[in-house]
């Protein structure tokens, strides 16, 4: 039985994915990739040093995303960690879009973590990540339904930290908050500060995952403006 550890990175096409899978693999894990875009997977695995395994999955398809990921935790034999990364988001979304929104980051969210769980109680141990954002501290009103499936994650993933706790389960859970990313999802992102690299965010993340946190801001210092953000009453959330 191999002894090498293994990560499943759901949406490692762009972005923290794709970097989160380089840290990955220059820690010595083999490391499966998941998105939609096999293209760019295939091209992240030719830069990646150690073992690698690329799998096509629509996390919006949900039974089809499940049977992608049994594969490719069949192909590795495996694994240690998942990391839920998959995420979408408009500035005034229409309607079409914020149900999508929901289907990508709430609902397939949902779907991945429940099987993911399933696995690693029957495996005794596991590490389930999921990529939340500082939005989902409070409501957006320029990306409302964004902010709302963000909080929707981070309040899913604190219920199944309880949940393994009181059952003395082995099973991590890290709630990822990211704040500004240099991502192709953001690069059209008006007023935008304190913005990390995914290169930088990314190696956070890694650190933050190997300490089995329970909640990481990326940059840390996000964690000042989202104490300051909760703290706000909603009258002046209505200015600003």
């Amino acid at each position: 039985m191999c002894s090498m550890k293994k990560v499943i990175i759901v949406g490692a096409s762009s972005g923290i994915g794709y970097e989160l899978a380089k840290v990955f693999s220059n820690q010595g894990y083999a490391v499966g990739l998941t998105a939609r875009r096999e293209e760019q997977l295939l091209q992240l695995q030719s830069e990646l040093p150690g073992k690698s395994y690329v799998k096509k999955m629509d996390v919006t398809q949900f039974d089809a995303a499940i049977e992608a990921l049994q594969q490719l935790i069949d192909e590795m034999e495996g694994m240690d960690v998942i990391v839920l990364n998959s995420g979408i988001g408009w500035s005034y979304p229409t309607r079409e879009q914020e149900l999508q929104t929901i289907q990508v980051n709430a609902s397939g969210f949902v779907s991945l973590s429940n099987f993911s769980v399933e696995f690693f109680k029957q495996q005794g141990h596991g590490h389930i990540v999921g990529i939340s954002s500082v939005a989902s501290v409070r409501g957006a009103s320029i990306a409302t339904v964004y902010s709302a499936t963000k909080a929707f994650i981070s309040s899913y993933m604190e219920g199944l930290r309880i949940r393994f706790a009181k059952k003395k389960l082995k099973i991590y859970v890290t709630d990822i908050r990211p704040g500004f990313v240099a991502t192709p999802m953001t690069e059209k992102n008006k007023g935008m500060f304190w913005v990390s690299t995914a290169e930088r965010a990314a190696k956070q993340i890694f650190e933050a995952i190997e300490s089995k946190k329970d909640v990481a801001y990326i940059t840390k210092r996000w964690v000042i403006a989202a104490i300051i953000y909760k703290l706000l009453p909603g009258f002046l959330l209505k200015k600003i």
